[in-house]
């Protein structure tokens, strides 16, 4: 069975996205996902995050992170806020 995009009638094409397979259009670029794709996906998400949390270098460079923040000033702090620079 074909299946069409929703938004501009054209054929979805399978893509693999973390391992699940969705639905997508080559026109619109639209994800359409069928039941249980969402969920699938969240999950491989997270399975992933905590793979990448797990390794050494991530704590490194969180541990780095935290100490810049707290050294931040309130100029800083804007900039970040209004992503300025």
């Amino acid at each position: 069975m074909v299946k069409l995009c929703p938004l501009c009638g054209v054929e979805l094409k399978p893509r693999i996205v973390y391992e699940i397979e969705v639905d997508y259009c080559v026109k619109c670029h639209g994800v359409w996902l069928d039941g249980g794709e969402l969920n699938k996906l969240v999950a491989k998400i997270k399975e992933y995050e905590a793979e990448y949390k797990s390794h050494e270098e991530f704590k490194q460079v969180e541990e780095k992170r935290v100490k810049r923040k707290k050294k931040r000033g309130l100029f800083e702090f804007i900039e970040d806020l209004f992503e300025f620079g």
